[in-house]
């Protein structure tokens, strides 16, 4: 018999942990580094007025960039579960083949410029296809690709340092509209990597080989391409950095490059890209880059010991560290996993009392 009230056949449902807005932008990684920046802006004054000058900051800017620069390319590979400890290699081969070539009348400017990037490049690919094909440990290979590095800018050196081309160095310390060419070039790349990632399906598919790689496998993406990618573009940023380098310093030494490999790891670490792999965040590996470039000169306010500041950047690491574990990454990672399972047991125990 109707009772006429009519069944309710579909109700809506809300999430169950829906997180608020504000939760949810400091959840991403940019956010949190850019937090960290303008905290350091904001605290800089206080130990030293002189950091926050207008002369002060531009003089920071093109070193800022170049950690960018050679850190983005950290970053993927990174987010491919590597750690490339060649960078600081490649770029002392970019600098030493900018100048020592750069000279030769023989070769004009912009031959020389994309020869050191190109040549050093090809290190970042033999090490991509040794990890990827033969299944060898990043940090070994790496090691390995450094020292082939190192052996070429002695044989191309000599053993001695080389002056820059003038035209390498007057358009590393030029400005357009009172920023550093330098500056607008490292932020012009990771705006073009930031987009690359996270808007193109190669950005997609390259984040998914590092988060889940026998996912790829099943959808038909080649991990081992992705991966030589990765460690071939890494070498490449990092052979740019190498020949804005001999702009900056003049006379690059053959160890001019040592002093990028610590900060390209903390940057990243900075800007929240985790360690196990996976999604990434170029943005905050920029910010990250600023944040170092600013500490770096609030130390020398204090100090010019480079221990110190090696010191203080490997004390930023650990930090980082635990700040992204608790923050988003392998922690969150694990909860989630832990979720799953339970709610995979879930049904099994009540398929009994369903049957009975």
């Amino acid at each position: 018999m109707s009772t006429g009230t009519a069944p309710r056949t579909s109700e809506r449902t809300e999430p169950v942990d829906r997180r608020r807005l504000p939760a949810v932008v400091l959840s991403w990684p940019g956010t949190r580094a850019l937090i960290a920046v303008l905290v350091l802006f904001a605290v800089s004054p206080l130990f030293s007025v002189g950091t926050l000058s207008r002369t002060a900051i531009v003089s920071m800017l093109p070193f800022a960039a170049l950690i960018a620069v050679v850190a983005i390319g950290q970053t993927l590979v990174i987010q491919q579960g590597g750690l490339d400890l060649s960078v600081s290699g490649a770029v002392t081969l970019g600098a030493v083949f900018a100048a020592k070539v750069g000279t030769d009348g023989h070769i004009g400017i912009a031959a020389t410029v994309v020869l050191a990037i190109l040549v050093t490049s090809l290190f970042g690919i033999l090490s991509g296809v040794v990890v990827a094909v033969f299944g060898l440990p990043p940090l070994v290979v790496t090691i390995a690709a450094n020292a082939l590095m190192i052996g070429a800018v002695q044989a191309i050196s000599g053993g001695f340092s080389s002056q820059a081309p003038p035209e390498i160095t007057t358009f590393a310390l030029s400005r357009l509209g009172g920023l550093p060419v330098l500056a607008i070039i490292a932020l012009v790349i990771a705006l073009i990597s930031q987009f690359a990632l996270k808007v193109t399906r190669v950005g997609r598919r390259f984040e998914l080989v590092g988060e889940n790689r026998r996912a790829a496998e099943y959808i038909g993406v080649r991990p081992r391409l992705y991966t030589v990618t990765a460690y071939w573009l890494s070498a490449l940023l990092a052979g740019a950095t190498g020949v804005m380098l001999a702009g900056l310093l003049r006379i690059p030494t053959l160890s001019s490059g040592d002093a990028y490999l610590l900060p390209s790891i903390a940057a990243v670490v900075l800007g929240g890209t985790a360690l196990t792999g996976g999604r990434g965040s170029i943005i905050g590996t920029a910010l990250g880059s600023l944040f170092l470039a600013q500490l770096s000169q609030l130390v020398q306010t204090f100090t010019q010991s480079t221990a110190v500041q090696n010191i203080v950047q490997a004390l930023i690491i650990g930090v980082g560290i635990v700040a992204q574990l608790q923050l988003g990454g392998s922690a969150a990672r694990l909860k989630g996993l832990a979720r799953l399972r339970r709610s995979a047991t879930t049904p099994t125990t009540e398929t009994p009392r369903r049957g009975a």
